[in-house]
């Protein structure tokens, strides 16, 4: 990884931070249990973490900005060379920061691009959310440090 990039109202990664992450083969039953968690944080006003590219991590996505609680998006390639356009008005609100920890040439994500990306949220977190880990997924190679909460909203 190379220095990392951010976009966005810096102050925010100084927040405790709440990482959010599901596999991409999730339960029927992690999808009330993310979404009622994702009402928690925006009630909270809770700083969430991620990288929102599985289906249901976007699908919480979706739902925390319709809040006003801060987020922070990590990507699996380069910082983007201007925001996504739906995005800039919480960019510019001070309410979402998006960070890549990867070289800006880097335009596309990969599997080992997404494991290194999930890998530095949870390093960066303070607690870790999962919605759902699939047995033998990427996430079960996760290593969560000793100072971090662990919280799984369902398992398999």
């Amino acid at each position: 990884m190379n220095k990392v990039s951010m976009m966005g109202d810096i102050s925010l990664w100084q927040l405790p931070k709440t990482a959010f992450l599901c596999s991409d083969k999730f339960s029927a039953g992690s999808v009330l249990k993310s979404y009622d968690w994702a009402i928690e944080m925006k009630r909270a006003n809770r700083c969430v973490i991620s990288g929102f590219q599985s289906k249901l991590e976007s699908d919480v996505f979706e739902l925390l900005l319709k809040g006003n609680s801060p987020l922070i998006w990590v990507l699996a390639r380069g910082m983007f060379d201007r925001a996504p356009l739906k995005l800039r008005e919480h960019i510019e609100s001070g309410r979402l920061l998006i960070v890549s920890p990867f070289d800006q040439a880097i335009k596309r994500p990969n599997r080992e691009l997404a494991y290194e990306r999930n890998q530095f949220i949870a390093d960066n977190a303070d607690e870790v959310v999962f919605a759902h880990i699939h047995v033998g997924g990427m996430l079960e190679q996760l290593v969560i440090g000793d100072g971090n909460t662990t919280r799984f909203l369902d398992g398999e």
